[in-house]
């Protein structure tokens, strides 16, 4: 009996041994959790304050006679409106802005805007002025104040009949003769609405056209 247990716990031995030589298994590792980032380590982006102002010029005509003679439709292919902006205190000084939009010559937009061959000492102000399709412009400008004025200028149509005749020409009123200042803040959106009328405005006759 004592040599069977003896034999018994001889084998035990050996199986436990050859248990403990075997292959090891690599206990996987554990992956170290991130951290998640601390409120007060947050850096807070400090918005830049704005150091322009935005104008916008609306230019709304309300007589006949440009509308029968020109056919005039704030779109129309013949028809260019035109906004002069310029610094009160700048060097260059007009007497009224009529000066400068009487001698414009028709381009069609988005053609530069260019002054009649004669008046080259208004091509300085060609800087200063702003084309508006369709009557209506969005200007970014420093904070100041500012002369604004606005006009459009018409190309002649064909003549219509075997007698018409039709000038290309320039109209403008109320603001456009005399200018009107107009504040800019940086940050600040400003509306300024001209209204052209036959009564108040004024023309300007180039080249005849006739069939």
């Amino acid at each position: 009996m004592k040599t069977r247990t003896f034999f018994l716990l001889v084998a035990i031995a050996l199986f436990l041994g050859a248990a403990a030589c075997g292959p090891v298994t690599p206990v996987p590792a554990t992956a170290t959790p991130t951290p998640e980032p601390s409120p007060t380590a947050t850096l807070t982006a400090t918005a830049t304050p704005p150091t322009t102002g935005t104008l916008v010029v609306e230019i709304v005509y309300t007589g006949q006679w440009y509308r029968e003679t020109f056919n005039y439709q704030p779109d129309a292919a013949n028809i260019r409106h035109v906004v002069l902006v310029m610094p009160v205190d700048s060097i260059i000084q007009l007497r009224g802005a009529g000066w400068a939009f009487t001698n414009l010559k028709f381009t069609p937009s988005p053609e530069s805007l260019a002054m009649q061959e004669v008046a080259v000492e208004f091509i300085p102000i060609l800087d200063f002025m702003y084309d508006a399709p369709g009557g209506i412009v969005s200007i970014e400008l420093d904070p100041g104040k500012y002369n604004v004025a606005a006009a459009f200028i018409a190309a002649a149509l064909p003549p219509p009949g075997e007698d018409s005749i039709l000038w290309p020409g320039v109209t403008g009123g109320g603001a456009s003769n005399e200018f009107q200042v107009v504040e800019i803040v940086a940050g600040k959106t400003i509306y300024f609405s001209v209204e052209l009328t036959d009564k108040n405005g004024w023309g300007y006759l180039m080249e005849v056209a006739v069939r």
